[in-house]
């Protein structure tokens, strides 16, 4: 019973082993199979294409300096080869990487920057908005250093004289930071130094000239300038100084002309009006010390007016004296035989005076009664009243007076 057993459990176990073996024999050969394939589709690969393994690594190998989008490029390359069994896009490559390079370090004309990267975009299908940016700011940066010395050297060559033979590298420089102005994405370029200069370069350039076009128009019309032209400040500017300095000679030369011919007919006009004055001028009469009467005689043969005011007196009729505060310039009393105490114009001041002038005269009045002064001082109207008629008699008595010895 256990040899039956034991033949059994061998009879099994060979047959296990059998199964063990076919399984191995089964993926060796699977192995092989697919080890030799591709072995075979590795190797065919560069024969067909005429590349070796090594030349396509060295293309695709990436460096530190590679831009994002040579990179992207250089993998998506590498990545066709290896599962598509596609070597063209290793083959563009060289080309591709050519034209970003040529982009990146400013080889192209600004003019034709723009076509280039459309075309690139064209034959590379991975690029993108970023990509076209990026390209944009490491051209710009190359580029426009380059134009601000261009445009730097044109500007000192540049003359006032004939400043067309120097302007195409400076109008250049101003096309290019318009582009970058309207362009979007670009301030990594506008913070560079490089734009500030420049910037600053033609802030100068258009001062210059400015002030170069101001100065041409004022020398061209100098015939009717009103005032100098400015000293000039620029450099431009001043390459114009001797034309400048002529047409404010000019200018002042005829300034000096016109303000002489202006005060000659002031002169001759005075002249013409003293002739006239001179005719009807005689000379002032002295009438200090004359009576009215006498006075209004020697003016009546000058042909002279007058007008005659009255001074308060001295005293009063009594004999007292009139404080200086109540004494001042009234009217006349038509004392023509009082005495002239002063006259305005004075025969000191001007000798001659034109007929049909007044001369004001001023004589001392007669003496007038003083007035009362009131015992005590009374609120009452009937006080007031009595002052003020009071008064009223003195002044009619004087007034009578005054009148009859007139008529004395």
């Amino acid at each position: 019973m256990k040899s039956k057993k034991t033949k059994k459990s061998r009879r099994k176990t060979s047959r296990g082993q059998k199964i063990v073996y076919i399984i191995y024999l089964v993926i060796a050969f699977v192995s092989c199979f697919f080890f030799f394939k591709s072995y075979q589709y590795i190797s065919n690969i560069p024969k067909a294409n005429n590349m070796t393994q090594e030349e396509i690594y060295d293309l695709t190998r990436i460096n530190e300096s590679d831009i994002k989008l040579v990179r992207a490029l250089k993998n998506n390359a590498f990545d066709s080869w290896l599962y598509e069994a596609n070597s063209d896009k290793v083959k563009q490559l060289q080309k591709t990487e050519a034209t970003v390079s040529s982009i990146t370090e400013g080889k192209v004309k600004v003019s034709e920057v723009d076509q280039t990267i459309t075309d690139l975009k064209k034959e590379v299908d991975i690029i993108n908005e970023s990509d076209i940016e990026e390209l944009y700011v490491l051209y710009y940066k190359q580029v426009l250093p380059k134009q601000y010395e261009k445009a730097e050297t044109d500007f000192q060559k540049m003359t006032a004289e004939n400043p067309e033979e120097h302007y195409k590298e400076i109008f250049s420089l101003l096309d290019l930071l318009n582009k970058i102005y309207n362009q979007k994405g670009m301030l990594a370029v506008t913070t560079e130094d490089s734009f500030r200069k420049s910037t600053t370069l033609l802030e100068e350039i258009d001062k210059n000239f400015q002030e170069v076009n101001q100065i041409k128009s004022l020398v061209v019309s100098y015939e009717i300038l009103e005032e100098p032209i400015s000293t000039p400040e620029t450099r431009l500017g001043m390459e114009l100084d001797k034309y400048v300095l002529k047409t404010n000679d000019y200018l002042q030369a005829n300034l000096m002309v016109t303000e002489f011919e202006r005060k000659y007919s002031e002169l001759q006009d005075n002249l013409a009006t003293n002739k006239q004055l001179i005719k009807k001028s005689v000379e002032i009469p002295d009438l200090v010390g004359l009576t009215v009467e006498q006075a209004q005689r020697e003016l009546s043969k000058a042909k002279l007016n007058s007008t005659i005011y009255g001074y308060t007196n001295k005293l009063y009729k009594n004999g007292d004296i009139v404080p200086e505060s109540k004494r001042g310039i009234e009217t006349w009393d038509d004392d023509k035989q009082a005495k002239i105490t002063s006259q305005e114009p004075s025969r000191f001041d001007y000798e001659y005076i034109i007929q049909g002038s007044t001369i004001k005269v001023i004589v001392e009045n007669k003496p007038t009664e003083k007035p009362k002064e009131t015992i005590t001082s009374s609120s009452s109207s009937t006080s007031d009243t009595s002052t003020s008629q009071s008064d009223s008699t003195d002044t009619t008595t004087s007034t009578t007076t005054s009148s009859d010895e007139n008529k004395n």
